[in-house]
């Protein structure tokens, strides 16, 4: 049942198109870690996906990277308070702490033994609009992009260390990640000078 299950989650998420409206339906890319682990990622969707299997449920985690061990206790307390009003305020969902950094994750637990493709697809709505929600109440909207960039960066450098051409890279751009076509070339651009300052990383001016 476990394995059945399994199957039916990593196909759902494997097939579809870039051009869907449902999260589920599209093509996301998929690397299994270990036994029950994978990781998945699509350049449309601001995250990693953490899937994890158990025997009794399916576990969808986000990674925020905020680690609030180390914080204030003031600040402290206020984060966790918003956390538990978002708790409140979204369905499904839950904003957890995880680890000895006790770092900010989110995640949902769907029990395997009802699940189907409709309410995995209400899964993952709801995990973007929890880490939306999250950046917003946290005024971090600006440190989130660059993020999101950085990543979209990295795909693009590893397709050029792969031998794919300036064009092919503008439609990975258009077509998978959705930026506009005047977009892309800038980013390609930035890209592309970056490597030969590499001290300075790639800028978000563009944006």
């Amino acid at each position: 049942m476990v394995v059945y299950l399994k199957e039916n989650v990593l196909e759902w998420l494997k097939a579809g198109s870039d051009d869907a409206t449902d999260i589920v339906d599209l093509p996301w890319s998929i690397k299994e870690i270990k036994e029950n682990y994978y990781v998945a990622e699509h350049p449309k969707m601001p995250f990693l996906l953490n899937v994890v299997f158990s025997d009794n449920f399916v576990y969808l985690i986000i990674s925020t990277g905020i680690e609030t061990a180390s914080l204030e206790s003031q600040e402290r307390l206020k984060m966790y308070r918003i956390l538990l009003l978002l708790n409140e305020k979204i369905n499904l969902l839950k904003f957890t702490l995880s680890g000895m950094n006790e770092e900010i994750v989110i995640r949902v637990d769907l029990d395997r033994k009802s699940l189907g493709k409709g309410e995995f697809n209400d899964a993952l709505t709801a995990l973007l609009i929890g880490l939306n929600e999250m950046v917003s109440a946290l005024n971090i909207e600006k440190e989130f992009q660059e993020a999101v960039f950085e990543r979209i960066a990295l795909m693009v450098l590893d397709r050029l260390s792969k031998g794919a051409s300036n064009e092919d890279i503008l439609l990975f751009l258009v077509k998978k990640v959705g930026l506009s076509r005047e977009d892309a070339k800038a980013l390609l651009d930035e890209i592309l000078k970056s490597q030969k300052r590499p001290e300075k990383g790639v800028s978000m001016d563009y944006i």
